[in-house]
């Protein structure tokens, strides 16, 4: 508009001048209004919602904006790990077990977060788009950003104060964090978020539907088949044209696509005529499954928004993180919701007891055990309760896990959902043994703003009474009863090697390091490596060993038919042979991995190494780590709900 109308005053006479400056002005403010308004609709514009799945009547994240590929989704958000659930809960009886494991069935194994050396069994409760988010074989577009969690930096809550040797917030909060989705296909705005939950999971190899693999493979079939039938249809003819396209979709796919013929066959029109329709609506997944967009402005007015807040280091003291606003909210405005998981019996489920006779060795009961150690799962700081109530519930909002305890301070509130696609009033009269069936898309909880919240102010619920009673409790005695933490933690010594300010070389096998001697951590390399470069390398004795470049962990397309996509695979125990480099240049490494110890990969990045914690050695197991759910408020707890109440006696016991 500028260039436009300063030619224009340059061909304009004298007494036309002051009606084009008035021309210009008007243009030049509409112009930085639109920017204004562009700038603002696109810091302030929701990039994942959360609704009602496209697919079935479960929970479905739809993106709020375009993603590219390789682009991150949504804010990057807590893990909640439990540690042999199974094992700790083998005894009891079978509708136990089946409510129990439709608990676990919610949740992800930990291999997708870089958690699996901290027990036996590592069970991980996410929230956001990571729990939201459905799973369809043949539309994946995201997936779990492993490099993300494994590689994450603790640097923000190190140089906060945060010391975990005297902290009485030690093991209280999570240490696993920053997990997050990539984008792994061009997301168009409004079109639903889809997982790879694994090839077991998806049913990848069923050859009765159509995988991701079908879809793109018969996009660019389709490509081929109209660049064919735009440029020879009209010369031979119909009937011939008729014959090719019949000739290709059955014999050419009985040939190339062999037991995924017919799932292919399936994405094809009857006739030649429709391809071009299939390529205008986005390719053969659109086609098939058209619902899977939704108009921005429907999400806005019928979904909520998952990404309001963003984490940071708590303003509260031994809090660890928080979670802070993203954006200004009004009062009244949800801030998140909160999905609810029901654990039943969940006191229970979270209680880790071990009998061991007089020799220190675990027995079955307590008849023929010397000693009893009871401990409770860090989960249930997660986990919302009712004193009248024996089913505890997992909040899988987004970032809801670092909403801390605010007290009289407190900033939002919890009331129900009134989503017409969430049917909460139903569950809201059922009895508890039939909550573990019911799906979280009809128990959702809004964390809802009770006074307006700036952008990156803490937000804060109230935990309830019983809650702070026992936190003060536990910060008045745990001089008392803490202990002497000698070694460090994995999070500790990252931080020394990891440092944003400075970063510390893993020593070579030359050089001395206590770090190693540290019998609470182990070493770990995420370990890709090119397996077409290899070379090998003459030892002293003669021998030879085979050395392959370290690659880049990636995020494509062609690991998504695979368990791969969602599980570290490329992520074990190492050693160091070499080292090269320097700060300047960044260091670059020689190892061994130890599932492999016949072969060396080279130029590993520093930034693929880490130490981690050994089994039951995190400040997770910390047996005098603070424990205690948060309360969900009487005022809309449902009555069908109190099956324990005639347990209490009066109102001070309760």
């Amino acid at each position: 508009a500028l260039r436009v109308t300063t030619a224009a005053l340059s061909t304009t006479s004298d007494c036309e001048t002051m009606v084009v400056q008035v021309n210009i002005c008007l243009l030049l403010l509409v112009a930085a209004a639109l920017l204004a308004a562009g700038k603002g609709d696109d810091s302030e514009q929701c990039g994942v919602y959360i609704a009602e799945s496209s697919t079935d009547h479960v929970l479905g994240s739809f993106a709020g904006k375009s993603y590219q590929r390789d682009e991150l989704i949504g804010s990057s958000d807590a893990i909640v790990q439990a540690f042999d659930l199974r094992y700790h809960n083998r005894n009891e009886d079978e509708q136990f077990t089946a409510m129990f494991e439709n608990f676990l069935g919610t949740c992800w194994s930990a291999d997708s977060n870089g958690g699996t050396t901290e027990a036996e069994e590592v069970i991980s409760a996410v929230g956001g788009p990571c729990f939201s988010s459905a799973g369809h074989v043949g539309m994946i577009n995201a997936v779990i950003y492993q490099p993300a969690t494994l590689l994450k930096s603790d640097t923000d809550l190190l140089s906060s104060g945060y010391d975990e040797s005297t902290s009485p917030g030690r093991g209280a909060f999570t240490l696993h964090h920053n997990l997050t989705l990539i984008a792994v296909d061009k997301i168009t705005a409004g079109s639903e978020i889809f997982l790879d939950f694994g090839s077991e999971y998806n049913g990848y190899e069923d050859v009765t539907k159509a995988n991701i693999d079908d879809y793109r493979k018969m996009d660019e079939a389709i490509e081929k088949m109209l660049e064919f039938f735009n440029k020879h249809a009209e010369n031979i003819g119909e009937k011939a044209a008729d014959e090719v396209y019949q000739f290709m979709k059955n014999d050419v796919l009985d040939l190339t696509a062999e037991a995924r013929a017919p799932a292919a066959r399936s994405l094809l029109p009857s006739t030649y005529h429709g391809l071009q329709e299939i390529m205008d609506k986005g390719g053969s997944a659109l086609n098939t499954y058209p619902s899977v967009v939704k108009d921005v402005d429907w999400l806005k007015n019928n979904a909520y928004c998952q990404d309001n807040l963003v984490v940071g280091v708590s303003e509260i003291e031994h809090a660890g993180r928080g979670a802070f606003a993203k954006r200004e909210m009004k009062k009244g405005e949800v801030v998140a919701p909160m999905p609810l998981v029901a654990l039943n019996y969940g006191r229970k489920a979270l209680t880790m007891t071990e009998y061991l006779n007089e020799h220190g060795q675990e027995v079955d009961s307590d008849e023929d055990a010397a000693t009893t150690t009871v401990k409770t799962q860090q989960m249930l700081n997660y986990m919302l309760e009712h004193p009248q109530s024996s089913v505890l519930f997992f909040p899988a909002g987004p970032l809801v896990p670092y909403v801390n305890h605010g007290g009289k301070d407190a900033n939002v509130k919890m009331i129900w959902s009134t989503k017409p696609w969430s049917n909460v009033k139903n569950a809201q009269k059922l009895e508890v043994e039939s909550l573990s069936g019911v799906g979280a898309v009809d128990m959702i909880v809004e964390l809802v703003a009770t006074r307006p919240i700036k952008k990156g102010e803490e937000v804060l619920l109230d935990y309830g009474e019983s809650w702070a009673k026992a936190w003060k409790k536990h910060t008045d005695e745990w001089k008392k009863k803490m202990k002497k933490v000698t070694l460090k933690s994995a999070m500790v010594l990252n931080e020394n090697h990891h440092s944003t300010e400075k970063a510390a070389p893993f020593p070579a096998p030359s050089e001395d390091d206590s770090d190693f001697g540290n019998e609470n951590v182990a070493l770990q390399c995420l370990l890709l490596y090119d397996v077409d470069k290899v070379e090998r390398r003459r030892n002293e004795d003669g021998t030879r060993t085979k050395v392959y470049p370290w690659i880049p962990h990636p995020a494509n397309a062609n690991r998504l038919k695979t368990d791969s996509a969602i599980r570290s695979m490329n992520r074990g125990g190492c050693r160091i042979v070499e080292r090269s480099g320097d700060e300047a240049s960044g260091y670059r490494y020689v190892v061994q991995p130890e599932s492999n110890p016949d072969i060396l990969v080279k130029n590993v990045p520093h930034s693929a190494i880490r130490f981690v914690d050994l089994p039951y050695r995190s400040p997770h197991h910390d047996e005098t780590a603070f424990r205690h759910a948060i309360g969900f408020p009487d005022a809309i707890f449902p009555a069908a709900w109190k099956d324990l109440l005639g347990v209490y006696k009066d109102r001070d016991e309760l």
